[in-house]
């Protein structure tokens, strides 16, 4: 979830002024935002802890760059949208409440699950 935020935080700095067509929908930066987390889990989970000599910047970088080209997004659009979001912070809380809420149902469902397997 760091990394999240760091991409976020990241793309907000570079990103540079754009027009409102370049502004992604919210549903649309939701499910980009939601793949890029969990890219970055499987990442910090599976990539990085058997290879540790992997360059991590160049890594995330390839990382988003294939989430954008799977979701047809530019990063041109997804820095447009962090910039957008970043001008408006009670509009950016809503959308990682959703995706944080996504998270627990999901967390919710295994655990549970999970449990129904249990001796």
């Amino acid at each position: 979830m760091f990394r999240f935020v760091y991409i976020l935080v990241l793309g907000g700095l570079l990103s540079a002024c754009s027009s409102k067509r370049d502004v992604l929908p919210r549903k649309t930066m939701e499910t980009l935002l939601w793949d890029v987390a969990q890219s970055s889990e499987f990442l910090n989970g599976y990539v990085y802890p058997k290879h540790p000599e992997q360059n991590r910047a160049k890594v995330d970088n390839l990382m988003l760059d294939r989430v954008l080209q799977i979701h047809k997004v530019s990063r041109k659009q997804f820095n447009a949208t962090l910039e957008h979001y970043k001008k408006r912070p009670d509009d950016l809380k809503i959308l990682l409440d959703t995706i944080t809420a996504r998270q627990g149902r999901l967390l919710n469902k295994t655990s549970e699950s999970s449990s129904l397997v249990s001796p």
